[in-house]
C-alpha cells in the first residue's frame, strides 16, 4: 500500500536502490549513505551522508521531468544574496528516468518547534529574503512551467482570474460547508474582487511557513524547499504564512523584515486576508476535484475549512 498522508496524497514510491546508488556514485562518488528524507510528498527527496558532508538529492515530480527551472531559481536567488541551498549538480539522470538536482545542506533545524530562542531576528531575516524571492518577475500565474526555456519563468495560467478559478464548480461545494450566509457572501465578494484584479506576476515560494525557515543555534540559516514554486500576486507567500500562522505570533516579524526590502502597501492587511482566502479555497477545491467531497471531512480538510471560516470572519 502506498503511504498516504492526512490530506489523502500518496507519497511517491522509493526509487530502485541499485539505480539510485549508481546515480549518486556517478554524480558525487561512492561512499554516501542514502536515506529517503521526511516529506517529499510531490517531489522525492533523498539525504546523502558521507562523514560530515550532507547533500540532498531532489527529483522531478514526474518521470521524464526536468529540474532546470528549479535549479535556475536557486542559482538566481543565490546570486542575489538569498540564503537558499547551493546547487552543486543537475542531471537528467537516465538511471531513474527523471531529472535531479543536488544541493548542499543548509545546516540547522526548522524554526517550527524551536524553543528557548528569540524568533524575531530569524523571522525578520526570513522576511528580507522572502522580499527578494518575491521580486523575481514571472509571466502568467500558477505552477512554473517545467517544459519550456527557463527564462522568463512562466506559469500555467494565462491570467490571474484563471489562477483564482472563481467559476469552479468545486468552490460551490466548499461554500456549502460554510456555516452562514454572511460567510458565503464574503467569500463570493473576495473571489469576485480577486478575479477582477490584474496584479503583476511574481515568483512565490509556494509553501512558505516556519517549517521551511531554518535556524542554527538561534541564528537565521536560510529558506529551503522550492518544490512548490509558482507565479502569483506579489504577496502570495505572506498570505500563505498568514494561513499557517493561525495564532498570529510570527507574521508581524516576517512583514517587518519584508518591509526593509519592499515596503508593503497601506492596505496590506486587507490584501493578505483576500489572498489567504484564495489560497485556502484553492487548496480545498483541488482536494474536492481530486478526491471528492469526502476530502473535506479529513483532518486536513477540516483544518483548512476552519481557517477559511476564521479568515471570512475577519472583516479586514
Amino acid at each position: 500500500m502506498p503511504e498516504r498522508w492526512l490530506d489523502g496524497s500518496t507519497r511517491p514510491p522509493d526509487e530502485e536502490v541499485r539505480a539510485l546508488r549508481a546515480l549518486v556514485a556517478r554524480l558525487v562518488g561512492p561512499g554516501f549513505a542514502i536515506d529517503r528524507a521526511h516529506g517529499g510528498m510531490s517531489t522525492p527527496v533523498y539525504r546523502l551522508r558521507r562523514g560530515e558532508e550532507c547533500l540532498y538529492l531532489r527529483m522531478a515530480e514526474k518521470r521524464g521531468g526536468s529540474m532546470h527551472a528549479e535549479v535556475a531559481v536557486h542559482e538566481h536567488l543565490h546570486a542575489a544574496g538569498v540564503s537558499v541551498p547551493e546547487v552543486i549538480a543537475m542531471d537528467d539522470a537516465p538511471e531513474i528516468g527523471r531529472g535531479v538536482m543536488l544541493v548542499r545542506e543548509i545546516a540547522g533545524e526548522p524554526l517550527a518547534g524551536a524553543e528557548r530562542i528569540d524568533r524575531t531576528p530569524i523571522l525578520r531575516a526570513a522576511g528580507r529574503d522572502l522580499a527578494r524571492i518575491n521580486a523575481v518577475a514571472v509571466e502568467d500565474f500558477g505552477w512554473i512551467r517545467r517544459d519550456e526555456p527557463v527564462w522568463p519563468l512562466r506559469g500555467q495560467d494565462a491570467s490571474y482570474a484563471a489562477f483564482v478559478g472563481a467559476g469552479s464548480a468545486s468552490i460551490a461545494v466548499v461554500a456549502e460547508r460554510l456555516d452562514t450566509e454572511r460567510e458565503r457572501r464574503t467569500l463570493a465578494e473576495r473571489l469576485d474582487a480577486a478575479s477582477a484584479d490584474d496584479p503583476p506576476g511574481r515568483l512565490a515560494h509556494g509553501d512558505f511557513d516556519a517549517t521551511h525557515i531554518y535556524q542554527r543555534d538561534g541564528v537565521y540559516a536560510g529558506v529551503i524547499d522550492f518544490g512548490e514554486i509558482r507565479g502569483a500576486e506579489p504577496h502570495y507567500d505572506l498570505a500563505f504564512f498568514l494561513v499557517q500562522d493561525a495564532a498570529g505570533a510570527m507574521l508581524g516579524d516576517v512583514i517587518g523584515g519584508y518591509a526593509e526590502i519592499t515596503p508593503p502597501p497601506a492596505d496590506v492587511a486587507a490584501k493578505l486576508h483576500r489572498s489567504a482566502t484564495i489560497i485556502v479555497v484553492t487548496q480545498l477545491r483541488r482536494w474536492v476535484d481530486r478526491d471528492g467531497i469526502e476530502s473535506l471531512d479529513r483532518p486536513s480538510g477540516r483544518w483548512w475549512l476552519d481557517r477559511l471560516r476564521a479568515l471570512l470572519a475577519d472583516a479586514t
